[in-house]
Formats: structure tokens, C-alpha cells, sequence
């Protein structure tokens, strides 16, 4: 570590990787019941469609509920931001639609209209925030108040459990029902080591890459959720960086052309792979050794070092370690990742509810 390199702040609002294993076995213990009702009810419906709505960190956690529903259930699911929805305006709104509506500060102006988009059409809303007191919960049919920091972790562990007991109450997929709870179940445990023993990997991984400008996030499977937090809600938001989320299956298609071959051409940008063990490995390792017989400057996080976890729990792998690396790389740069230019200082104020 260089004599200037600043010690992590792990008591900021942005770091949650220790506050995590607690905040999901607490999560999942009190909202059990909340979360038995919802999978009942769109178990019941004659034709449900689940929408996940949200902007930022929020919007990238529901994916996850996406992945497994589409590769488990019938039930159609689609992740959209709050605008999104409103454009599109659905034409088929009714008591068989269930709207996750997630913002951690339940102020987010545009998901609060979406919750007034679904109640005039009779449809089913959750409010996914931090407590019952936001403006979201309010109104809501059934809100889950996970009361955490952890807004892309413990989020996404209750729309696993979601997704697990749709699966489970609709007779669909009783080993994939049973894989997808029991696993949140052992996150806990499994996050909590690595929690702490990601640090010296993260600071060595930060000093390689610590003088770009831009990185390129690249995710597929259940990891594409990660990458589209980690690009977006991370590196720009938090690092001031230029970033973007690339799908490990469209690398080929597009993006491959910023690699100009010439490493001091090339030296400013760095590739992050999230490389899961499902089906999606097959393309992020074509684009690492792509990237590697470029000599293009490259970052890999491998869930298969954390193999306890099991392909669909790559993200909750792979999210501690690149958030210490997300922590390494402010501390070089004496930079604080809680700090903003914009947001909660312009439009809608973020947080001034009682």
C-alpha cells in the first residue's frame, strides 16, 4: 500500500458488505410472513405479471427477481424504472398485475406515480423500502421495510425469496423453490467471512487499475443485475468515473471496438468481469481472453472462488469484494464515496420524512 493511500471508511453510508449478513437474516426471519402472503396471492391470480420498478442501486436488485422467474416460473416479469413504466403506461393493469415498487428512500418521484398508475387500475402494489413511515409505504398493499443501509443486498435477497415462494406456490419447480430459499437462508453465513477477508485482494486489485478514467462493467446471468449497480450506482456515482453495464453476450457486439490493441492507447480504460458458474461463463471468459490477448487492462472477480455459494448466488458472491475494491479505489484517491453534487440537492429532496 502506497504511503498516501487513505484506510477505507467502512462506517460510510455507501460501504454495507458488513452490515449485510445481519440485515438479510433479520430480513428474512421478520418479513417471512409478508412475503408467504404476496407468493399466495400471485400464486392465486388466473394471470399474473409481475412489474419491478425502480431507479438506481433499487432498479439494478430487481433483475435478480427477473433471472429466476424467467428461467423457473411462467409467471412474466419485467424490471423497469419508474419512467419506463409511466411511458409505456401498460394496457393490460388490473387486479392480476403485481407492482414491486422499490426505493429505499420511498421518495422517488416517479415510483410514487407508478403506485398511483397501479391503484387507479386495481392493481396489486409493494412497496419494497426502508420503513413503513416513507411515502411509498403508504397506500401500499404490502410493504417490505427492510430497515437497512444495505439497499442493493438485503432488496435483492427478499425478490429471491419472492421469486422462490412464487415458484414454490405454484408447483412449478420444487428443487429450484427449495435451492432458491434454502440458499438465502445460508447467505448469512457465507457472506459474513468474506465480508472481512475481501479487503487485501480489493486494495491489490485497486493499485493495478487505480490511475483510469473508465470502466466497463461486464456481467451476465444472475450477475447482469450487479453489473448494471455496479457501473451506474457505483463508478459513476460514487467513484465519479465514467462506467458502463455491458452484458457478457454483447461484448462482441459493440463494444469490443474500444479496444484499440495499442496498451498506451488503451491504458486509460480497464475491463471489471463478474463471471458467474452458470451459462453465461462461456462468454465472459471468450471476452477475458479477448481482453487479455489485447493486453487490455482487466479486473476479475470469479464466483467460482466462492464456490459455497452456488451459480444463482453469484451476486451476493461477487458484490462484497467489488465493493471493497469500490472502497480501495476512493481511498487512493482521498475521495469520499458518500459524497454528491447533485443528488438530494436538487428536485426531489431525498430523506425528509419524520
Amino acid at each position: 500500500m502506497s504511503p498516501d493511500h487513505q484506510m477505507p471508511d467502512t462506517d460510510a453510508l455507501f460501504f454495507t458488505s458488513l452490515v449485510t449478513p445481519e440485515a438479510i437474516a433479520e430480513n428474512r426471519t421478520r418479513l417471512a410472513g409478508t412475503i408467504s402472503a404476496i407468493a399466495a396471492a400471485i400464486a392465486k391470480s388466473p394471470r399474473p405479471r409481475l412489474y419491478f420498478i425502480g431507479g438506481g442501486a433499487s432498479n439494478a436488485a430487481m433483475h435478480g427477481a427477473k433471472y429466476l422467474l424467467d428461467r423457473f416460473s411462467a409467471v412474466p416479469a419485467d424490471v423497469l424504472t419508474g419512467w419506463q413504466f409511466i411511458s409505456r403506461n401498460p394496457a393490460f393493469l388490473d387486479e392480476n398485475a403485481f407492482l414491486f415498487l422499490t426505493s429505499y428512500s420511498g421518495q422517488t418521484p416517479e415510483v410514487l406515480q407508478c403506485r398511483e398508475i397501479a391503484k387507479s387500475a386495481g392493481a396489486n402494489v409493494i412497496a419494497i423500502t426502508d420503513t413503513t413511515a416513507t411515502p411509498l409505504a403508504q397506500g401500499a398493499d404490502w410493504v417490505l421495510d427492510y430497515r437497512s443501509k444495505a439497499v442493493f443486498t438485503v432488496p435483492l435477497a427478499l425478490v429471491y425469496l419472492i421469486a422462490g415462494e412464487v415458484i414454490r406456490a405454484r408447483g412449478e419447480n420444487a428443487r429450484a423453490a427449495s435451492e432458491i430459499i434454502d440458499g438465502v437462508a445460508r447467505l448469512p453465513d457465507l457472506i459474513a467471512p468474506i465480508a472481512t477477508s475481501s479487503d487485501p485482494l480489493a486494495r491489490a486489485l485497486a493499485a493495478q487499475v487505480g490511475d483510469v478514467n473508465t470502466v466497463y462493467v461486464i456481467g451476465g446471468g444472475p450477475n447482469y443485475g450487479l453489473a448494471y449497480k455496479l457501473a451506474l450506482s457505483v463508478v459513476v456515482e460514487n467513484l465519479w468515473l465514467d462506467s458502463a453495464p455491458i452484458d457478457s453476450g454483447e461484448f462482441y457486439h459493440g463494444p469490443i471496438e474500444i479496444i484499440s490493441g495499442n496498451p498506451e492507447q488503451d491504458r486509460s480504460r480497464a475491463f471489471l468481469h463478474l463471471v458467474g458458474t452458470d451459462a453465461s461463463r462461456t462468454v465472459s471468459e471468450q471476452a477475458i481472453a479477448f481482453c487479455t490477448a489485447k493486453n487490455a487492462r482487466q479486473l476479475i472477480f470469479d464466483a467460482r472462488d466462492y464456490p459455497g455459494f452456488g451459480e444463482l448466488f453469484a451476486p451476493f458472491a461477487l458484490f462484497v469484494p467489488t465493493e471493497w475494491w469500490v472502497m480501495h479505489m476512493a481511498a487512493q484517491k482521498n475521495h469520499d464515496v458518500d459524497e454528491r453534487r447533485y443528488m438530494g440537492k436538487i428536485g426531489a429532496r431525498w430523506g425528509e420524512y419524520a
